[in-house]
């Protein structure tokens, strides 16, 4: 029996890439959960914003926060994809309290 637990998703995309890149980026996560039984619920892009520090050499990005159900397993797989994006500068995957 698969136990879906609720995360959100921040993430901080690199400014210098199209939207075209940042909607695949979406759908490849979009992609991603729903292939590991999960369900993608509410996203809200804020759109570029400034950096409260630099982050390399990225002083603004380009925000995205998402809502999702997960198994934990699958949110540390995500985490790892994450982990080797270029597209991403920064993500937090925070476990939601029930």
């Amino acid at each position: 029996m698969k136990v879906l637990r609720q995360y959100e998703l921040m993430l901080i995309i690199n400014p210098e890439i199209d939207d075209e890149s940042v909607e695949g980026l979406k759908s490849r996560i979009k992609e991603f959960v729903s292939g590991q039984g999960g369900e993608f619920g509410d996203e809200d892009h804020w759109g570029k914003r400034k950096l409260a520090y630099k982050i390399g050499r990225f002083s603004e990005g380009n925000y995205l926060v998402s809502q999702l159900n997960l198994e934990p397993t699958s949110a540390k797989e995500l985490e790892r994809t994450l982990n080797f994006s270029e597209e991403v500068i920064r993500y937090l995957l925070v476990l939601q309290a029930s």
